[in-house]
């Protein structure tokens, strides 16, 4: 099959070409930003845990040891999950479409920047203020794009939708990066239909980890708060280009159906970057 300038697709660009050039542009943007954005925490963690040095490295390695910290962490996840879950909307308007605002973007990355160095001073007595005030945060933002995207924020898929965000991709490490961004596919139908208590659980499970992650490296004093905030700021940072993909997607696949699915195949394997050169 041949495009407008004639050269030849392989047959892997079919699918992607069942969408129009604006949407798999759209598609091919925000799963981009999701690449950057993790490999961005890689590195921000990679940089943490020298400038810490190996007692941050011996930290991460003892959280796994210590069930009654991983608890706490597991606990102080789930409750920041539901509390924002439930509060998070407030005040977004149904009825009117929401624009970017790039002030409140940077407003929302100092603010968690801040309560990450707070957080980091306070060790453990810090966990539970910084991780409820970060994940309103960031579940606020969430929504807000979600409304940025067209959804409906009174719709309970889209409130459920809004809590996937957080099982897509947590804090990565680096034995983990084999899934990719196809995740958000597979964990959409891993989550389906489950009662909205299970939900909050479960994502409560996958957050946790990240946040065991990020608690590990902020252990050290004095380095901990430069660690909680730059590290806020990235996880900010992340969650909403996760946000954005998701909600991205959900819209595409409103018009399009499964195309967007395989059309995201594509662009993973790389067939689909062609389109644009």
């Amino acid at each position: 099959m041949t495009v407008e300038n004639g050269s030849q697709l392989p047959s892997s660009e079919f699918a992607s070409l069942a969408l129009d050039g604006d949407s798999l542009a759209q598609l091919q943007s925000v799963l981009e930003r999701v690449e950057q954005g993790r490999g961005v925490l890689v590195r921000l963690a990679d940089l943490m845990g020298g400038a810490v040095g190996q007692a941050a490295r011996l930290g991460m390695k003892g959280l796994g040891l210590a069930p009654t910290v991983q608890q706490k962490i597991q606990k102080t996840a789930e409750i920041a999950i539901e509390r924002a879950f439930n509060i998070a909307i407030v005040g977004i308007k149904n009825d009117v479409p929401l624009v970017r605002e790039p002030w409140r973007e940077n407003a929302g990355q100092a603010a968690v920047a801040v309560s990450g160095a707070v957080g980091g001073f306070g060790g453990i007595f810090g966990l539970a203020p910084d991780v409820g005030f970060t994940t309103l945060t960031i579940m606020r933002e969430i929504a807000r794009i979600a409304r940025e995207e067209g959804e409906d924020l009174r719709d309970e898929g889209t409130r459920r939708a809004c809590l996937e965000v957080f099982t897509l991709k947590t804090f990565p490490a680096r034995q983990e990066e084999d899934d990719g961004e196809l995740g958000f596919f597979s964990a959409r139908a891993l989550l389906r239909g489950r009662p909205v208590v299970m939900l909050i659980s479960e994502v409560a499970s996958h957050y946790g980890i990240g946040l065991s992650r990020k608690f590990a490296l902020q252990m050290v004093p004095v380095a901990g708060a430069l660690c909680g905030a730059s590290l806020n700021a990235a996880f900010l940072a992340h969650y909403r280009a996760l946000a954005r993909a998701h909600f991205t997607i959900r819209r595409l696949e409103r018009t399009h159906g499964r195309a967007v699915h395989e059309a995201a195949v594509d662009i993973r394997s790389g067939a689909a970057s062609e389109t644009f050169s």
